[in-house]
């Protein structure tokens, strides 16, 4: 066999071996985070409406999850899921498994689409702040229609979702009180180099909006995440401390911008938000 040949089947060898271990790895690690929030859903857990519209310009949906055994003359609270996806992917659909895992905890939940930059429209992040904030005004009467008064709220994301989540939060625009914010891997601060837009840029930077009386939040990152620099966190955790704002910090040491690789981690972020809901819902 020629040395050339040779070198080719070495070289092809190397890359079908490769190209099976990442396959096997993002098969194995890929579910993982689903399986941490995997729920049996079923009629007896609550009820999934479907696709039900808010006031948007592009047509735009949610889906509620109501869990059974809900007493219409209790106060209830949402959990309300943002997709992520860098602002230009992402569905609704993503935000499934994180609703029916809090939803089967008691809580009402919902996952709203929003505008993305791929969409052809406007999808500045004010566009995208000022749908979110219509959905949560929709679910609020939704919910009144259904006989649910929700007395407070927590907005979640991961990625863009965060970030979406954190200005809902932050920003005092929500219908429904926001009790805390959890997120994981959110932009928190945008580009600083742009003067002539400075005011615009602090109205959609998380980081700007955080007050003396922010509410409590909850945040995770990734260490080597290759998405968003570390020092994105180190704007938020400064202005945390800046402004005296209770918050919990959960760092993944070992995981990039999908937060897959430290699954005792996401549990810790999944029981920690448990935890405040707990607290914060019922002051």
């Amino acid at each position: 066999m020629k040395k050339r040949t040779k070198i080719f089947i070495y070289c092809a060898a190397f890359v079908v071996a490769f190209l099976v271990s990442a396959i096997v790895r993002i098969a194995l690690l890929g579910s993982a985070p689903e399986r941490l929030l995997h729920v049996q859903w079923n009629e007896s857990l609550g009820t999934i409406y479907k696709d039900l519209p808010y006031e948007n310009d592009n047509g735009h949906q949610y889906d509620l999850y109501v869990p059974t055994g809900l007493h219409p003359s209790e106060d209830q609270y949402l959990i309300l899921f943002i997709h992520g996806g860098s602002f230009n992917s992402g569905a609704k659909e993503d935000g499934d498994a994180w609703c029916k895992f809090f939803a089967s905890k008691g809580y009402i939940t919902a996952t709203v689409d929003y505008t993305l930059q791929t969409h052809g429209q406007d999808a500045s992040i004010y566009r995208m702040n000022h749908e979110i904030e219509a959905a949560v005004r929709a679910i609020k009467q939704k919910a009144e229609d259904l006989g649910y008064r929700i007395a407070g709220m927590a907005p979640c994301g991961a990625s863009a979702g965060g970030t979406l989540a954190m200005n809902l939060a932050y920003n005092g625009n929500s219908a429904i009180p926001v009790k805390f914010v959890f997120q994981m891997a959110a932009p928190t601060y945008f580009d600083k180099t742009l003067d002539d837009y400075s005011q615009e840029i602090r109205n959609i930077s998380p980081a700007c909006l955080v007050q003396d009386d922010s509410v409590p939040s909850l945040i995770g990152y990734g260490l080597i995440d290759h998405c968003v620099p570390l020092s994105q966190k180190f704007y938020l955790l400064d202005a945390y401390e800046a402004h005296h704002v209770p918050y919990d910090y959960i760092e993944f040491p070992n995981s990039n911008h999908g937060m897959y690789n430290d699954l005792d981690k996401l549990q810790e972020f999944l029981d920690k938000s448990l935890a405040y809901a707990d607290k914060y819902f019922c002051n």
